[in-house]
């Protein structure tokens, strides 16, 4: 507690919330566990204003403000309170208590099909509701989807989410490098302006990947060859080798990790792919019923 500044401590007790330990640390926010006096854990995102730099506090932090007071989706963290003063902004949300899909990957290794696709089809869904509402995630990556001890998953950090329209309905480009290397699509690590919307989707392509094989589709310490690669349609070979996994979910990968903007798969199209229509959900439904200790 002693790290901690008062002041902090001061603002959360005002509104009935005692604090417990870090569990998540930013370049100019930290996140907290808060506990309310009926011993409920929420999360709360603490980001320091004088930390960050002009573009977060003129144009990336209002926008995040204004998407997260806006959304509300079964698979998307819920924000239930914002506090702000001229140094600081409080967010209080829901505290996910297995923590990020990366952490959870790194320790318990990749997911069989049917788990992936569990998983999957939920953040498919939270996609889905906010490209309907024409809002692009920007940051779609591991380290941003949370899983929740029931199995279910959300997503979180809206820090470089926007609008895909003006304010005359018209749709609109993007220009600003947003999110990881690792998850950006070709477009993106050209430097041309891009469709937000089709880059969540090469980044939903990514985060399907790992899931499969706890690793990266792409190398990139090397953002030149990386972009080659992600261009000659190499990790299309490798994909179809894949005699462990059914042809639908390669033909997915396939189309959200395409790098032709008129051939990549949208939301819907995802949504309505054959990989969700395939077999019975009933089986991991079946394993997720399982204690936690027998699972994972």
């Amino acid at each position: 507690m002693s790290s901690i500044k008062e002041p902090i401590q001061e603002v959360l007790s005002s509104i009935g919330y005692r604090i417990g330990k870090t569990i998540g640390k930013g370049t100019y926010s930290k996140v907290y566990i808060v506990i309310n006096k009926k011993g409920q854990k929420y999360a709360c995102k603490i980001i320091k204003k004088k930390m960050a730099g002009d573009d977060f506090i003129t144009k990336f932090l209002p926008r995040e403000l204004e998407i997260i007071t806006e959304i509300k989706h079964v698979n998307i963290v819920r924000v239930y309170k914002i506090l702000e003063s001229e140094q600081t902004v409080y967010m209080l949300m829901d505290y996910c208590q297995l923590g990020d899909l990366l952490e959870y990957i790194r320790e318990y290794g990749s997911f069989l099909e049917e788990k992936a696709k569990h998983y999957f089809k939920q953040l498919t869904d939270a996609v889905c509701y906010l490209h309907e509402l024409d809002i692009a995630h920007r940051d779609l990556k591991c380290e941003n989807v949370f899983l929740m001890w029931n199995n279910q998953i959300k997503l979180g950090d809206f820090g470089f989410a926007r609008s895909c329209v003006d304010c005359s309905g018209k749709k609109v480009l993007s220009d600003t490098f947003c999110g990881s290397a690792a998850y950006a699509a070709p477009e993106i690590l050209k430097g041309i302006s891009y469709d937000p919307k089709m880059y969540d989707m090469w980044a939903l392509g990514c985060i399907l990947y790992i899931m499969i094989t706890a690793s990266m589709p792409f190398d990139d310490t090397d953002v030149r060859k990386m972009i080659k690669t992600q261009l000659n349609g190499s990790i299309f070979t490798s994909l179809f080798l894949w005699t462990e996994h059914s042809m639908a979910l390669k033909q997915l990968l396939n189309s959200l990790l395409e790098p032709d903007l008129n051939r990549r798969i949208t939301i819907k199209g995802v949504k309505s792919h054959q990989w969700f229509q395939q077999g019975s959900l009933s089986k991991i439904k079946q394993l997720l019923s399982i204690s936690d200790t027998t699972l994972f």
